[in-house]
C-alpha cells in the first residue's frame, strides 16, 4: 500500500459510517481546493478527538487549526480569515445554534447570538489565539462527579458580554466542525 493510500485510508476512517470507500475517493480526489489540505485538517480533527479529554485547551487548538489547514483564504497568514471563511460557508444551517449568548447591559436581558462573522470572531480569539499566543486556556477539565453548569464573561464589546457554556460548547464545536468538514466533502461535485 502507497503512502497516499495509507493517509486516504486513515482519513476515511471519519467519514466510514456516511459513506463507502470509493465514494469518499472520488468526492476526495474532486475536492477543488488542495485535496491535502483537506487530508491534513481532517487529521487535526482526528488528534483533537485523541487529546479532548485529556487537555481540552490543546484539543480545542487543534479543531481551531482544521479550518487553518484548508487554506480557503490564502496563504499560511490568513488563519483568521480560513477559520470564518470554512464556517460561513459549509456549516450546515441546523447545527448552527451556539451555546453562546449575548448579555446587553441596557437590556438586561439574554438573547442568542447570530452565527455570524463577529461570533466567528470571538471564538477564534478565546480558544486559538488566547492559548497559542500566550498560554491561556479557557476549557478545564472537571473533576470527576462534578457536573456544573459554567458560563465565561470575559469578552466585552460595546459593553455587551458573550456568555458560554463551557460544558456544551465543545460538544457543539466539534459536532458542527465535524458537519462542517463532511459538507465541504459532499458538496464537492464527483
Amino acid at each position: 500500500m502507497s503512502n497516499e493510500e495509507k493517509v486516504l485510508k486513515e482519513v476515511y476512517s471519519s467519514f466510514e459510517n456516511r459513506m463507502s470507500f470509493e465514494e469518499f475517493r472520488t468526492k476526495f480526489n474532486a475536492l477543488p481546493k488542495d485535496k491535502w489540505n483537506f487530508a491534513r485538517a481532517v487529521s487535526l480533527f482526528q488528534q483533537f478527538l485523541k487529546c479532548k479529554d485529556c487537555n481540552p485547551n490543546v484539543g480545542m487548538v487543534l479543531l481551531c487549526s482544521c479550518a487553518d489547514a484548508l487554506q480557503l483564504k490564502g496563504g499560511k497568514f490568513c488563519s483568521k480569515a480560513n477559520f470564518i471563511e470554512f464556517y460561513l460557508k459549509y456549516c450546515p444551517h441546523e447545527y448552527r445554534l451556539m451555546p453562546i449568548e449575548h448579555l446587553s447591559r441596557e437590556k438586561r436581558n439574554t438573547e442568542t447570538i447570530p452565527f455570524d462573522k463577529k461570533t466567528l470572531d470571538y471564538i477564534y480569539q478565546t480558544f486559538r489565539c488566547s492559548y497559542v499566543h500566550v498560554g491561556i486556556g479557557n476549557l478545564m477539565p472537571l473533576p470527576k462527579n462534578v457536573y456544573s453548569h459554567h458560563l465565561l464573561g470575559r469578552f466585552e464589546k460595546e459593553k455587551d458580554f458573550f456568555m458560554l457554556d463551557l460544558v456544551e460548547f465543545p460538544k457543539w464545536f466539534e459536532k458542527i466542525t465535524f458537519e462542517s468538514l463532511y459538507e465541504m466533502l459532499i458538496a464537492t461535485p464527483a
